[in-house]
């Protein structure tokens, strides 16, 4: 069966270094039942001054890789990208990785200026076997819950 691409855009504006928009994400999640293949990614700014904007990519929620921030690299990121003054597009092919959900990133390191930005991610939606959800129920899970209870004490210690 032939699936259909699709497409989600994502615009907004990054705000400068130091405000509450310095760092933004997004989040795009397969509908119930079905996968994402990634296929590739388009990353744009208008335009820029010298300080780079930082544009990632991760495979998966960030609440499950601790740690995650724009600029650096990890074992879950699938594509990074460093815009400045001479390089305002980005385009990264993303050899049709499979994952149930993807987190987007952008951050911005000037103080002076902010910058509009867009960023479109090309994938297929296909529907998972049975042993699939098992797997990205595990590995990329909707919710994530606590580990530990509410108090550090051993129930026999009460």
């Amino acid at each position: 069966m032939e699936y259909k691409v699709q497409r989600f855009c994502w615009f907004d504006t990054v705000g400068k270094e130091g405000s509450a928009r310095e760092t933004i994400w997004k989040y795009k999640r397969a509908i119930e039942g079905h996968k994402l293949v990634l296929d590739k990614v388009i990353m744009d700014l208008q335009t820029i001054q010298n300080n780079p904007v930082h544009f990632q990519i991760y495979n998966g929620h960030v609440y499950s890789h601790w740690g995650s921030f724009p600029g650096i690299f990890d074992q879950s990121t699938l594509a990074l990208s460093s815009m400045n003054l001479y390089t305002t597009t980005s385009v990264h092919s993303l050899e049709n990785w499979e994952c149930k959900e993807v987190s987007f990133s952008v951050r911005n390191t000037n103080s002076n200026a902010t910058y509009p930005i867009c960023m479109i991610l090309w994938f297929y939606e296909v529907p998972m076997t049975k042993l699939e959800t098992f797997e990205y129920a595990v590995k990329q899970p909707r919710y994530k819950y606590r580990h530990g209870g509410p108090r550090t004490l051993d129930r026999f210690e009460d």
